[in-house]
């Protein structure tokens, strides 16, 4: 894409560079050059241009487009295809329609806003525009249907580590797959799968995390990276640093390294040795959660003794 190839002039060159040095490169007219130029300042590109001198790209917009998400991005498989959309119904939605068509494993599919962002047993997520990453990814694991809750906790896992990485902040997850700040929600993981005879075809990892908004955007006991941090961020660097933290972990769960990636769960938990309350289609426990076991299901031990095993369900943690 000739706009990508000037972006990326722009970014590599140390100040100035001249409109006849592009047209070299690129082999195309000045006045060509110029169009290009207008429709990146249309995009939100900031691009100045002084006589003699050439042009400079001074600011960036806070927009996703797709190729600044793949520009550098450095991922083996998660992010091969990136397709960006403004306002969607949902980004799972899409991505779903993107596997039954067979795209390629790792595609991701984000949206400005989404009009009904959903979380987990149904929950509305909040999805204000140009404020936060919505976004899904469609994986191809071989692997068992029994193991599939290994895929979730592991991007938990790379989830908080991209936070951490980016931001500064210590967060904690709550089982299975929510990212919390000091007890207030900043990031959700979703994941819906089409499977036939115990085989899985796809899965969709969808992904929200609240980066740049404000307290009365957001849900109740939610918070955002700019709320916790106290400052603004770049929403495709921290969407680039989610997407290499989920293909490292993606490859190391295909290298069947989930005991470590459990005891990385572990130390982020919020869960583990905390009284809890989960209910599921068959009913209601409560007691102490006290570990995972080898395929990532949650285990309670209840006030008699007895150790239940779950593997989804809604949790409460309780004092």
């Amino acid at each position: 894409m000739m706009q990508e190839q000037i972006i990326q002039f722009l970014k590599e060159s140390d100040g100035y560079i001249s409109g006849e040095e592009i047209s070299v490169k690129l082999k195309i007219s000045r006045a060509a050059i110029w169009k290009h130029m207008q429709e990146l300042r249309a995009e939100g590109y900031e691009i100045a241009a002084v006589p003699h001198l050439g042009y400079r790209l001074v600011v960036c917009p806070d927009k996703l487009l797709s190729y600044e998400i793949t520009s550098g991005l450095g991922t083996r498989t998660i992010g091969r295809q990136v397709v960006v959309l403004d306002t969607v119904i949902s980004t799972m939605d899409e991505a779903f329609r993107m596997g039954m068509d067979n795209c390629p494993e790792g595609a991701v599919v984000c949206a400005e806003a989404q009009s009904k962002g959903r979380g987990r047993l149904g929950r509305a997520w909040s999805s204000p525009k140009g404020k936060g990453l919505y976004f899904s990814v469609v994986l191809r694991p071989q692997v068992p249907l029994n193991q599939l809750a290994q895929l979730t906790l592991m991007s938990a896992v790379a989830l908080a580590e991209a936070i951490e990485t980016t931001s500064g902040l210590k967060v904690l997850i709550k089982w299975p797959n929510d990212i919390l700040f000091e007890s207030h929600k900043l990031a959700g993981i979703l994941t819906e799968l089409r499977a036939e005879s115990d085989q899985v075809k796809f899965v969709v990892l969808g992904i929200g995390l609240n980066v740049n908004s404000s307290l009365n955007q957001l849900a109740p006991q939610a918070t955002s990276l700019k709320l916790a941090a106290g400052r603004s961020f770049n929403r495709t660097q921290v969407l680039q640093a989610v997407l290499r933290c989920l293909d490292k972990g993606y490859a190391r769960l295909l290298r069947h390294e989930w005991p470590t990636i459990m005891q990385e769960w572990l130390k982020h938990s919020a869960t583990i040795n905390k009284r809890v309350r989960i209910t599921d289609a068959a009913g209601t426990v409560e007691g102490e959660a006290v570990d995972l076991d080898g395929d990532g299901a949650l285990l309670i031990r209840k006030d008699n003794g007895l150790v239940v095993r779950k593997t989804a369900g809604d949790i409460f943690l309780l004092r």
